[in-house]
């Protein structure tokens, strides 16, 4: 009797220092809170009837919620434990702050991660071929050139042209490193004689894409990445720091 009267006496002084662990108190700030919610939801006021049954659906969802936690349930399901690591990660990351990169930071990570904001340089270019082997291939090109600069397009002419709009990689593919370094450095818009080992070649850049976006556009790009870079070292930090006031401990049995 001695021992259930000082158990009784302890259980009634835990309750009357922390409250009853099974009280769900509703403040009228939360009341004022969960009906806001329910508004935003509805978008419009809810009516007495609908306030009234959604107030006791989320007394009952929080018994519920209460009890699956003292049950332990959270402990044994994967998917509710990814949630609460989530979860944490949030917070830390909300308690995170990240100071604004300076020029010379942004200019640093540009210099490290290039290829992550730099397209492959694409050339847009049309080339007509001489073959060396045939007679007066020279002469046919200086003619052809004339006139396609004169404004003709090599159809016209009787000409057979390639249009192509592909990489540095693959015009050396298809014409040779040499011919290759001299279109990728050709102006846009005329026509210029270039020769590779066996072909006279007339090349007209149309276009050269790729390469850094935009001033505007790579500098919001870089703000975001710094930032978010510096973000996960941060969370990193954190999280250690949490997981350091925990000790594992692996019995061998």
């Amino acid at each position: 009797m001695h021992f259930f009267a000082l158990a009784a006496a302890l259980l009634l002084g835990h309750r009357l220092l922390v409250g009853d662990s099974r009280a769900i108190v509703i403040t009228p700030a939360l009341k004022a809170d969960l009906l806001r919610r329910y508004h935003d939801q509805l978008n419009r006021p809810p009516t007495p009837a609908e306030a009234e049954a959604f107030l006791a659906a989320w007394k009952t969802d929080e018994a519920l919620y209460r009890e699956a936690l003292r049950q332990g349930l959270d402990r044994d399901d994967p998917t509710v434990r990814s949630v609460l690591i989530s979860k944490m990660r949030q917070r830390v990351m909300l308690e995170t702050r990240v100071p604004e990169p300076t020029e010379a930071d942004l200019r640093g990570y540009l210099a490290e991660h290039r290829d992550q904001f730099e397209a492959p340089l694409v050339y847009e270019h049309e080339y007509v071929t001489f073959p060396k082997d045939q007679p007066g291939a020279r002469q046919k090109r200086a003619q052809a050139e004339r006139r396609l600069k004169a404004g003709a397009d090599p159809g016209s002419l009787g000409l057979r042209s390639t249009a192509a709009n592909v990489t540095r990689d693959r015009i050396v593919q298809a014409l040779g490193p040499e011919a290759a370094e001299q279109i990728c450095r050709l102006p846009v818009g005329s026509w210029h004689e270039l020769d590779t080992s066996d072909r006279l070649l007339l090349v007209k850049m149309m276009a050269v894409r790729g390469g850094l976006p935009p001033p505007e556009v790579l500098h919001a790009r870089l703000v975001a990445a710094w930032k978010g870079a510096l973000e996960q070292k941060a969370l990193a930090r954190a999280t250690r720091a949490i997981a350091d006031r925990y000790r594992v401990e692996e019995p061998s049995r």
